[in-house]
């Protein structure tokens, strides 16, 4: 999708003269439901999250949290009971010559295109006609589930255009936008890390000032949904569940721009100044609630807007933490500096009320299960070659992630191979059949660069190595030489890989491994197994 259509604007139209002097009531309805019914799991974010757009609303949107009406984990009824007392404000907004915003938001379960609130149910499009009922001028829905697309698809429909219309002093345009989570065939994901849904995350961060990409001081419709729209595809192009994207559907008529915040005249703007870079978290101290997060690139100025209050700036560095604490009990303007931030250990976090997600794909646990092709070549100072000959080998891994701790992967593979060799004998030579089966255990210390799309790893292994001859031909073998012969040892060793993820469900990967055992058979030596391949990852 291009989102670089949504900035794209209907052409600007003077507002008409008897709408010079309306005042526009704001009005707002939060939904939010952590069950969906015995057999979807619960949520744990989802009242966070309307609460988290409940605050933006009020600190930056014009929103008075007396018009902010709010059910939280009710049941369909209950929400029926909310919007026919919204539209009752409505109603009397219209009749003392008001014009009306209505907001509404949801953050539950949902499921065929209905939405799951505790043991009861609503259809989307139930909802999306009370929407188009309502005698509001503008209406704009967020919905946060999966499957929320359904809400926005329409049977023959193409993808609507770009819109940008006025919602301020003056309100000249009239209609509807819904805005989801996901599309309709994809499911909308929590983050422990973010402790909440990624689209409400990003949408509440981008309506903080993130998203405004003008610098002027407000963020509209389109800069906030093309902001969480980019995020949440990044964010969440490498979980497990793969990538969702956030969808629309506009029905509006008449010309501005939608401002949904207007971050510029906030009581506290917390500055990252052109020459800052990273990923910068900000944590409310007093709540303990991690409230947004800036991706920095150099050279371009990001803002974010927050009430009054202590705060917490962090960014994380591969072995430590960036932090500095921030006393904005007073109105103004804070400029982070990054040279001044305190260096401190992960232990030592003093906003541990939230956790970091530097990585994304490093901090959650998971799975991962490969096959790979290879080739192993002995090193033998001892020996010319055909005890420990050189053989491709086909090997199967699975490996765990963060299972016992942040950055580290363990694993668990078997590997065969196998090869035909002329074997030197008393009297000449003999046709044989080498067998080599191995089975390993590994740890590794894992990071990844740019933008999570390459894997570097390094780490210990532990191999049990098998080896087998058997001779083609027992009757040319010498007296007392057994047709038959093996053997088997325990070796240690290191392991590298490097990985490029291709897909979000796998990854390519190229590992090299170098063990040593002791041979004891007929002297005692060192050798060296060294071991090179090529495998294709399945994430899970």
């Amino acid at each position: 999708m291009n989102l670089r259509a949504l900035a794209c604007a209907l052409p600007l139209a003077a507002l008409a003269a008897g709408n010079a002097h309306a005042r526009t009531e704001r009005l707002a309805l939060i939904v939010a439901n952590h069950q969906g019914g015995t057999e979807l799991p619960e949520l744990r974010y989802a009242g966070r999250d309307g609460q988290r757009l409940a605050d933006v609303l009020v600190d930056l949107g014009g929103f008075e949290r007396a018009d902010i009406l709010s059910v939280i984990d009710g049941e369909g009824g209950d929400v029926m009971g909310a919007l026919d007392e919204v539209e009752r404000r409505v109603a009397q907004a219209k009749r003392g010559g008001d014009e009306v915003v209505f907001l509404f938001y949801y953050s539950g379960h949902a499921q065929n295109g209905v939405l799951r609130l505790g043991q009861t149910q609503l259809e989307m499009q139930w909802i999306k006609r009370r929407l188009e009922e309502s005698s509001a001028d503008v209406r704009i829905a967020f919905v946060d589930s999966c499957g929320a697309g359904a809400m926005t698809r329409e049977k023959g429909g193409t993808l609507a255009p770009p819109f940008v219309v006025q919602v301020d002093q003056g309100l000249s345009a009239r209609g509807q936008v819904i805005i989801t989570s996901s599309s309709a065939s994809e499911v909308s994901q929590e983050s422990d890390d973010i402790q909440g849904s990624f689209f409400t995350h990003y949408l509440a961060t981008g309506l903080r000032g993130d998203a405004d990409r003008n610098t002027d001081g407000k963020v509209t419709l389109d800069e906030a949904y093309a902001y969480a729209y980019g995020r949440t595809v990044a964010a969440t192009s490498v979980t497990r569940s793969g990538a969702q994207h956030p969808t629309y559907s506009y029905d509006l008529r008449g010309a501005g721009d939608v401002t949904l915040s207007e971050p510029g005249g906030a009581d506290v703007v917390i500055d990252f100044p052109a020459e800052s870079e990273g990923r910068y978290f900000v944590v409310d101290l007093d709540r303990q609630l991690f409230v947004a997060e800036v991706d920095k690139n150099a050279g371009n100025t990001s803002r974010i807007a927050l009430p009054k209050g202590q705060y917490a700036i962090k960014k994380r560095m591969d072995s430590h933490l960036l932090m500095t604490r921030l006393s904005a009990r007073e109105k103004g303007v804070f400029t982070i500096d990054e040279g001044a931030m305190e260096r401190v250990s992960f232990a030592d976090d003093y906003a541990k009320g939230t956790p970091i997600m530097s990585d994304r794909i490093a901090d959650e646990v998971g799975f991962a299960l490969s096959v790979g092709l290879g080739a192993q070549l002995v090193l033998d100072p001892g020996d010319d070659g055909d005890l420990f000959p050189g053989l491709p080998y086909v090997v199967i891994e699975a490996r765990g992630r963060n299972l016992v701790g942040e950055h580290i992967m363990t694993s668990a593979d078997v590997g065969f191979g196998g090869v035909k060799v002329e074997r030197d004998v008393p009297g000449g030579t003999i046709p044989a059949d080498v067998v080599h089966v191995q089975a390993g255990v590994n740890v590794l210390w894992t990071t990844r660069l740019f933008d999570d799309a390459v894997l570097l790893g390094g780490g210990g292994r532990l191999a049990a190595m098998y080896w087998q001859h058997t001779f083609q031909d027992p009757a040319a073998l010498p007296v007392g030489v057994d047709a038959t012969q093996w053997y088997f040892d325990f070796a240690p060793g290191l392991v590298g890989m490097a990985g490029w993820s291709f897909a979000s469900w796998g990854h390519a990967e190229i590992t090299a491994r170098s063990s040593v055992m002791v041979y004891t058979y007929d002297s005692v030596r060192p050798v060296f197994p060294v071991e090179a391949l090529a495998s294709v990852w399945f994430d899970f």
